[in-house]
């Protein structure tokens, strides 16, 4: 005697959970997609403000490593900038004085740029992003550095 199986709701509702997952699986890429590269794009604008507060605080107190002055100094102070930065390629420092006076007290601005980097590439508005971060701060001691001429790239 031959018996059948009865069709249980298992075998009848066989397929669906990959059909679900087929229409669910968008989502869930994109939610996980962008919590990686919105996550790397934040840390990526962290350490740009970080780099240029740093960069503020050496050239407010008239940073020098060696004897150097003048632009060699601007050059030292802008590779310590760029020494500071977790990816320095993508990246442009520029150091200014706001007058021409020197002396404490005085005005000064440093400036760093970078282009924002994807790890996934699933967000393609990201691409050709940039952040910036502008201190403006007073000079602590008269300085002997002096302005950048335009952004400087990071060596």
């Amino acid at each position: 005697m031959i018996r059948r199986r009865k069709k249980t709701t298992k075998d009848s509702e066989r397929g669906a959970v990959l059909v679900e997952f087929a229409l669910i699986s968008p989502f869930l890429f994109i939610i996980l997609f962008g919590i990686i590269d919105f996550g790397w794009a934040f840390t990526q604008v962290l350490d740009t403000r970080h780099a240029a507060r740093e960069g503020a605080r050496l050239a407010a107190v008239d940073f020098q490593p060696t004897a150097d002055v003048g632009a060699d100094q601007t050059d030292l102070i802008v590779a310590e900038i760029c020494g500071r930065l977790e990816d320095p390629a993508t990246s442009r420092v520029s150091v200014t004085l706001d007058s021409t006076d020197t002396s404490t007290g005085a005005l000064a601005t440093v400036r760093v740029e970078r282009d924002l980097e994807q790890l996934t590439g699933f967000f393609s508005f990201l691409d050709n992003k940039e952040t910036a971060s502008d201190v403006t701060f007073r000079l602590e001691r008269n300085v002997s550095w002096v302005s950048t001429a335009g952004e400087q790239s990071c060596p």
